[in-house]
């Protein structure tokens, strides 16, 4: 199970703000921080949950998990497609419609169940339980919803989460401008029914629902793309330019299962993980190689100490040079 582009992006926001906290934090869990630069981060829930794990300790906060949208100062601005739903959405109920479909793309494992309960309405969090700090991730995503409700100004009358602060006096403290109760059974917040059907003013209907068309189309690739091979191939995306840290024991453990299972998987592709590597950097090679950039500069940004190694990596794989490949796109 993995955390995609955007969730990643505000802990980037997180990184611009606190940059001495979050570089410790990710030095403790062993990310490199360019890495939050990459536009396509796929990364495991694990790691995702294990920087907040480190991060109550950096930023010496037990709600951290809760407090840290309203920290990253998250707004619709830094957040992209969730934000403009729900910027443009007509009312929340929209909103949270295709906010449903959003989550279960960038964030596998939640789901986001909406209910209404006489004149309230409660958006509640459920994590996978087989994912380990199931109830934190419940947290991090009460985080991010609450941080968008409050931006629209928007009140919410109550928050509830499943966590117990060995602080007792915490319990006298608000979130997000509204009561919290510790120690739950759920993990959810509530707003009022009108709120929830709250018209907005600048609604733009098109722009919906050509989030919707784009929500329906990934959702289409994601449920096709199962093979092993593209799962190792979208977590090799996020080493661009850091090729030489690239093993299959990390990815392995990426992908939460052991070398040999990897193995197994690729096996049953008929293929294995140094050629699914050598296809994927060959790829970025040739994309590079008619971008016009040089055989040096691709040399050190696929990993390579010397151009003359690079070369003959490429000769390897197409039986040419890299400026014979350049001279046969020109031709």
């Amino acid at each position: 199970m993995n955390i995609h582009s955007i969730a990643w992006r505000s802990i980037l926001r997180l990184q611009q703000i606190y940059p001495k906290e979050v570089g410790e934090i990710c030095n403790r869990i062993g990310l490199p921080e360019k890495i939050l630069l990459n536009q396509n981060l796929t990364l495991p829930i694990e790691m995702f949950l294990n920087f907040f794990i480190q991060a109550e300790s950096v930023f010496d906060d037990e709600l951290i998990s809760i407090n840290y949208s309203r920290m990253a100062q998250i707004r619709p601005n830094y957040s992209e497609l969730l934000g403009l739903i729900f910027v443009y959405s007509r009312h929340m109920k929209e909103s949270f419609k295709l906010l449903q479909t959003y989550i279960n793309i960038e964030l596998e494992g939640i789901n986001v169940l909406v209910t209404k309960h006489q004149d309230i309405v409660k958006i509640q969090f459920i994590a996978d339980p087989v994912i380990e700090y199931s109830s934190l991730y419940e947290n991090l995503c009460l985080s991010m919803l609450a941080a968008f409700i409050r931006s629209k100004r928007y009140a919410i009358k109550h928050i509830t989460t499943k966590i117990r602060p060995s602080n007792k006096s915490i319990n006298e403290k608000s979130v997000f401008n509204c009561p919290i109760y510790f120690n739950g059974t759920e993990t959810s917040i509530v707003i009022s029914h009108n709120t929830f059907m709250k018209k907005n003013s600048i609604a733009n209907s098109k722009l919906v629902a050509f989030l919707a068309s784009i929500a329906q189309e990934k959702l289409q690739q994601k449920q096709t793309r199962s093979n092993m091979i593209d799962k190792v191939e979208t977590l090799l995306c996020n080493y661009e330019n850091n090729y030489n840290n690239v093993n299959i024991e990390e990815i392995s453990s990426q992908l939460s299962m052991s070398v040999n299972s990897l193995r197994n998987q690729l096996s049953k592709n008929k293929t294995n993980f140094r050629q699914t590597f050598n296809q994927h950097k060959l790829k970025r090679a040739k994309q590079m190689l008619k971008e016009g950039q040089s055989v040096k500069v691709i040399s050190y940004l696929l990993g390579y100490t010397e151009p003359s190694s690079f070369i003959r990596w490429f000769i390897s794989q197409t039986n040419i040079t890299p400026t014979t490949f350049k001279k046969d796109l020109q031709s």
